[in-house]
């Protein structure tokens, strides 16, 4: 297992995983900046030397040279304003190469050369961050130490060759203050570097929620690129309905070819799956000497103690390490992001709130998502309804009225050649009746819960009785389910699709629907003594497609609930429809 004390840096995994900016206008203010300095150096040397007459000449000449540099870097970047990394480490060495030089021949800090190593620190910070800039000023602190030595126990004749006093008080003062500089400023850049990367990772996972998206893709991205962030192998998303307590579980695969697993999982977990005994955001790892570390904060971001944690053990079994952060999406929702065997740096804290704060400001578009789909839901079923009602009241009444006055019409006319011809179109007019009231009932939206399925579905079946006169029955083994209301809802609409091909297609005398649990799975069986299908045998989901047989409708239903389902067929005997659903869970399509 490899250690967190080792994991990438934060600021470049958020560079790494959310959008980068970088802005060539600001290597074009460094350049500016350069030249200023060093022409502004130039003038004072000429007019007040910054070193004895001997040395002076030639420090003119290295600033001289250092202008001249910097106005080509200027140049460079002007033809070509897209700085690439080349030309950022050329930079970069040449900072910090010539305070070194310049320091040979003044006398800093009592020299205005000093501003040099001053502004080799701040290009570092500003470039890359704290790391660097404490080690460009350590490295500039072992220079100065090297030079002095040098001067003070090498070779006499380098004593005349350079100008630099060994003094010891100066060196300590000069190191004490680069180092001190160099801290302050790589701290300072670090943090603005840092707050410019999570707010640009954070409106990048913004983006990603569009209302109107899919909310399943939705959360599958954003999980993604959290896990990312915290070198996560794997992660899962745990939501609960706050009234019914029914809890859901996303699976999600971190490749970009693999897809997620939704399903619901047993409200007995709701505890374990929800961590409520946990803090809000929080991240433990195992250590290498048994046992487990953990770093928490609460929900308004504040450290929790040792002694607040109670010995928690690891929620997850199986794994090295699990950040969880508290999701709360409206008032009907709650839940977790769960990220396992992930790495976070030295500042673990920081980034539980960063992943705290960045989920919190994705929550309200998040439950804007699941309120747009609703509406869109609710919207769509009430124009449904309102179709249905139209139907009734016009068409289907108008057909009625036209059968009962063809019936009407045949009678008068009983015996006489276009008798049969009236009784034909008699019958057309009931069939159309019928399509129509079938119609009907699959546009009006259907919100049963597991307390009414079993008198809908009875219900649905007797109406099938009175309206074809085919001998229908409805038997239940069970008094009560505790399916989920999604699957209600399915599993009715499949009653309904069935007896509809029972009457159009199959020309069965009875129908007999049964609905049941046997070791695990809720079982549904349609059976019919019609025509059956085009085979003779059993034949699985799977086989049904890949032989592109069997009703269409009924198996996007029953897939869309995690189900299976099997048809025996019996050509001139009749079919026989088994679709179970598992009793623990379902899969969904979000």
């Amino acid at each position: 297992m490899r250690p967190s004390l080792f994991a990438p840096r934060f600021l470049t995994r958020l560079r790494a995983t959310g959008p980068q900016d970088e802005n060539p206008r600001f290597e074009g203010v460094l350049g500016v900046s350069r030249l200023f300095l060093g022409a502004t150096s130039l003038i004072v040397d000429l007019t007040h030397p910054l070193a004895p007459q001997a040395y002076n000449q030639l420090l003119i000449f290295l600033l001289l040279v250092y202008c001249v540099e910097s106005l080509g870097f200027l140049i460079w970047l002007a033809l070509k304003p897209e700085p690439g990394r080349a030309f950022v480490i050329i930079m970069q060495v040449s900072d910090v190469f010539w305070p070194i030089v310049f320091c040979l021949f003044g006398d800093p800090p009592n020299s205005l050369v000093f501003a040099f190593f001053l502004f080799a620190l701040m290009t570092t910070a500003f470039r890359f961050g704290m790391y660097e800039t404490a080690l460009t000023a350590v490295g500039s602190v072992l220079l100065l130490i090297f030079q002095k030595t040098i001067v003070a126990y090498g070779p006499k004749g380098l004593s005349q060759l350079l100008y630099t006093l060994p003094s010891v008080s100066r060196l300590v003062l000069r190191c004490g203050f680069l180092l001190m500089t160099g801290f302050l400023l790589g701290y300072l850049a670090e943090r603005e570097k840092e707050l410019r990367a999570e707010i640009a990772f954070t409106n990048y996972l913004l983006s990603l929620a569009r209302v109107g998206s899919p909310l399943s893709e939705v959360v599958t991205g954003i999980s993604r690129d959290l896990a990312r962030v915290f070198g996560s192998e794997s992660v899962y998303v745990i939501v609960a309905q706050t009234s019914s307590r029914r809890l859901f579980r996303w699976d999600i695969g971190m490749s970009p070819q693999s897809t997620y697993e939704l399903r619901e999982i047993n409200t007995g977990e709701y505890a374990s799956g929800m961590m409520v005994d946990y803090p809000d955001t929080f991240y433990m790892q195992r250590s290498n000497i048994g046992g487990v570390s953990i770093n928490a904060v609460d929900d308004e971001g504040r450290r929790l103690g040792r002694s607040e944690l109670n010995e928690l053990q690891m929620p997850v079994e199986g794994t090295r390490s699990v950040l969880a952060v508290k999701l709360d999406v409206g008032r009907e929702w709650s839940g977790r992001f769960v990220l396992m065997n992930c790495q976070l740096g030295f500042n673990r804290e920081r980034e539980l709130r960063f992943a705290q704060n960045a989920l919190r400001q994705l929550s309200p578009a998040l439950y804007s998502i699941y309120l747009f789909r609703r509406l869109r839901q609710r919207a769509g079923a009430m124009e449904r309804a309102r179709v249905a009602r139209e139907l009734h009241d016009t068409a289907i009444q108008s057909l009625i009225s036209i059968e009962m006055q063809v019936d009407v019409l045949r009678r008068k006319t009983n015996g006489v050649p276009q008798a049969a011809e009236l009784e034909r179109i008699q019958q057309l007019l009931r069939e159309e009746v019928l399509n129509m009231r079938e119609l009907m009932l699959t546009m009006r939206p259907v919100e049963i819960g597991p307390q009414h399925f079993l008198d809908f579905v009875a219900q649905l079946v007797e109406r099938f009785r009175s309206d074809t006169g085919v001998d229908a029955r409805f038997v239940s083994e069970l008094e009560e389910v505790t399916l989920p209301a999604v699957a209600c809802r399915e599993l009715v609409r499949v009653v309904q699709e069935g007896l509809v091909n029972v009457r159009k297609h199959s020309g069965a005398r009875s129908v007999y629907i049964r609905f049941g649990a046997q070791n695990g799975l809720w079982k549904l069986v349609i059976d019919d003594d019609g025509r059956g299908f085009g085979f003779t045998g059993r034949l699985t989901l799977t086989e049904l497609d890949d032989l592109h047989r069997g009703p269409t409708v009924i198996k996007e239903r029953v897939r869309a609930i995690g189900g299976d389902m099997v048809i025996e067929s019996s050509p001139g005997h009749g079919a026989r429809l088994e679709i179970t659903v598992p009793q623990k869970g379902y899969g969904f399509y979000g």
